[in-house]
């Protein structure tokens, strides 16, 4: 597959970058400091260019996705997952959204978790082919094992982690073999993300 992955030099960009390599995909790089196309997700010219010429794309920049990048995935007909933040999904006891409990977003994190709110909202409200991955409560880099485990859109538990490696494994999964789900979330198997 020709893959395009937006971010491709923070954390979980990066990963994904390495996972797509290492399953022998023909990788884009797009990233405002270095890779194969330098530039911005919010410039249509550029997003038209990168994604006209791939069979998937990865956003994973932390929260921001443009409607401009929607725009030119539905121009250009290709199917983007944009690796989004754990706050949109409903907590294990049904009382309401991660964003909302305080156990899993403290004070100090809650605009970068209101940020992911916006973004799964930009997606719902597009007819791009979109699909959102949230995350579980602790990503970081750690061990790639290659499995995890998959839901929906409740928070996963036990543990509610994962590393950005298996993340990325589960992002060239749902690449390579798409699911059915709009919205999803993975955690690692292990007593430990990393």
């Amino acid at each position: 597959m020709k893959i395009a992955v937006v971010g491709a030099s923070g954390m979980v960009g990066s990963r994904v970058v390495a996972e797509a390599v290492r399953r022998g995909h023909d990788v884009t790089t797009v990233s405002r400091g270095t890779g194969d196309v330098r530039g911005d997700a919010t410039d249509r010219e550029l997003m038209d260019s990168v994604l006209s010429g791939v069979d998937g794309a990865v956003v994973a920049t932390a929260g921001v996705t443009s409607t401009v990048l929607l725009d030119a995935a539905l121009a250009t007909r290709t199917r983007v997952i944009v690796v989004g933040g754990a706050a949109p999904l409903r907590t294990p006891d049904g009382a309401g959204l991660v964003l909302d409990d305080t156990r899993y977003v403290p004070a100090h994190i809650r605009p970068v978790a209101e940020a992911s709110m916006r973004q799964l909202e930009e997606c719902r409200a597009h007819r791009a082919d979109w699909v959102y991955l949230s995350p579980p409560a602790l990503l970081e880099p750690g061990e790639r094992t290659g499995s995890y485990r998959r839901g929906t859109d409740e928070l996963l538990t036990g543990p509610s982690a994962i590393s950005a490696e298996d993340l990325a494994v589960a992002v060239l999964d749902e690449l390579e073999t798409p699911g059915t789900d709009r919205h999803f979330t993975v955690a690692s198997r292990g007593p430990a993300a990393g």
